[in-house]
């Protein structure tokens, strides 16, 4: 047994250390968002929402249960993004106020998109953002006790990044959403290699859907754009796309192949509108009004001429 000033020692020693808390994205699908305590600070990785079941009629989405963080907002430090993905963003617009809005950290479209889903949920709270835009995968940071770094990943979506969180009690490595790509379409293969020189003790945290999928089937990247261009040139009339909006790279791509065999594209849908022209602004997608057409206009074309892309 324990005496009192005993467990107050022991009590002492366990707030100092390292804890890591999943809030969501463990052994299900969305809603990612994980807190990283190290004696008082804290750092968080995403703020992501979870798409209901068949057996949960009326729910729209399901958000992460924060209150572990009660009486904690102060002692947040930042909130990193790992990606856009709405599993990863889509409930900051209700938790962010909830913790006094913090800095949030992200890359360009991450920081633009994560905006835009504000706005989209009450318009001029984006004003209220503080935010830090990581400009160079190569960039630190500092945040309490926290050294943050980064590294770049596979993923559907453009600026996903892995992170690397150093603490005085060990390096913690997570990449976030990812994919592994061998032949990437129009991109250098990434590596991983350099993780493996980080100080140790490492604790290495993993996403993804496919990490036990050993089969030898699995279709790469460039063999699942081969067939959809397959599918694209022989269609007989218009070509109807519905994917999500935030699938920007594989929509850019659909862009530039549309452009190459004379096509046009409509787009529909307020979010793959919106994201797009966001994708544009940022110089990730470089289609034009060459290519692109209103909804409206789509008549003026013969239909073996028309894609349409949709959420």
């Amino acid at each position: 047994m324990l005496l009192p000033e005993q467990k107050s020692l022991q009590n002492k020693k366990q707030q100092a250390g390292l804890r890591i808390i999943p809030l969501g994205g463990m052994e299900e699908v969305g809603r990612n968002m994980t807190v990283f305590e190290y004696g008082k600070d804290i750092i968080i990785l995403d703020m992501g929402i979870q798409f209901p079941e068949e057996d949960m009629p009326g729910i729209d989405y399901i958000i992460p249960n924060i209150s572990y963080l009660n009486g904690k907002e102060q002692n947040i430090k930042a909130v990193i993004f790992s990606h856009a993905h709405l599993d990863h963003i889509g409930a900051a617009p209700l938790l962010l106020p909830k913790l006094g809005f913090p800095t949030v950290v992200g890359r360009d479209l991450t920081i633009a998109l994560l905006k835009k889903r504000m706005e989209d949920f009450e318009r001029g709270s984006s004003r209220y953002l503080q935010t830090i835009t990581i400009k160079s995968i190569n960039e630190r940071f500092s945040f309490g006790k926290f050294k943050v770094g980064f590294f770049n990943v596979e993923h559907s979506i453009m600026d996903a990044i892995g992170v690397i969180i150093n603490t005085a009690q060990g390096t913690i490595i997570h990449p976030g959403d990812w994919t592994m790509e061998k032949d990437p379409v129009e991109r250098t293969p990434l590596t991983y290699e350099h993780l493996a020189n980080l100080p140790k003790p490492k604790i290495l945290m993993l996403e993804s859907l496919g990490a036990v999928n050993t089969s030898s089937a699995l279709v790469s990247e460039k063999e699942m754009y081969k067939n959809l261009e397959k599918l694209i040139l022989q269609a007989k009339g218009k070509v109807i796309i519905s994917t999500f909006a935030s699938q920007i790279r594989r929509i850019g791509h659909i862009l530039d192949y549309a452009r190459e065999i004379g096509k046009k594209v409509a787009l529909d849908g307020y979010s793959m509108k919106t994201n797009v022209e966001i994708a544009r602004e940022l110089g990730y997608i470089k289609a034009g009004k060459d290519v692109l057409v209103p909804m409206s206009e789509i008549n003026k074309y013969p239909d073996e001429k028309i894609i349409i892309i949709c959420t």
